[in-house]
């Protein structure tokens, strides 16, 4: 039975694997050893362009063969992939959420020349001005890839959640999106 590469499961399940192999799976030689760790650790033969196909190294496939997810699974600590599937559906970590009261920011709320200050792990802190539309402007900077006069857009920020922003410009260049506080979210979140 063949599985779509890019389906949720499948995604979780080479990120189980790739911790399991200690660092994530990008070049020849990473397929090439995982595929002994592999041997070693289930007795099972997968085929490096196996691998490869289903890391999407190779263009053109967009199946894997339930067996391969089968192996995997095994490789990450599961009896078999219907089991690492059964696992995912239990688990307690939420993937979606309503948010209901959060304490919030949105852009359609400000004026332009009003100021946010935005905080995130581990020492991070920024003051943004709003410039109009979506966009703001970063006015000071501590500890922040983030630097006095880079902008950015953005619609809505809320505290307890990463910030995700879009064109930013940086030192002058447009580096397209940036996220911040991916892990914590943001923990200061205040109007000036």
């Amino acid at each position: 039975m063949a599985i779509k590469t890019d389906t949720p499961q499948v995604v979780a399940l080479k990120k189980a694997a790739e911790k399991r192999f200690g660092r994530a799976v990008e070049t020849r030689a990473d397929f090439t050893m995982l595929v002994a760790d592999i041997e070693l650790v289930t007795k099972e033969h997968v085929a490096e362009s196996t691998l490869r196909r289903l890391w999407g190294r190779l263009r053109g496939y967009s199946t894997v063969f339930k067996r391969t997810l089968d192996v995997l699974s095994c490789y990450a600590g599961y009896s078999h992939w219907d089991s690492f599937c059964r696992s995912l559906a239990n688990s307690e970590n939420r993937e979606s959420e309503l948010i209901m009261n959060g304490h919030t920011i949105k852009a359609e709320e400000l004026s332009p020349g009003d100021r946010v200050r935005i905080g995130w792990l581990p020492d991070r802190e920024c003051v943004v001005e709003f410039i109009g539309g979506t966009r703001f402007k970063a006015i000071q900077t501590q500890n922040s890839t983030l630097q006095e006069g880079d902008t950015f857009e953005c619609s809505v920020m809320l505290r307890d959640y990463p910030l995700f922003v879009d064109n930013l410009v940086h030192g002058g260049e447009l580096c397209q999106r940036y996220s911040i506080g991916i892990n914590s979210g943001l923990t200061i979140l205040e109007r000036l």
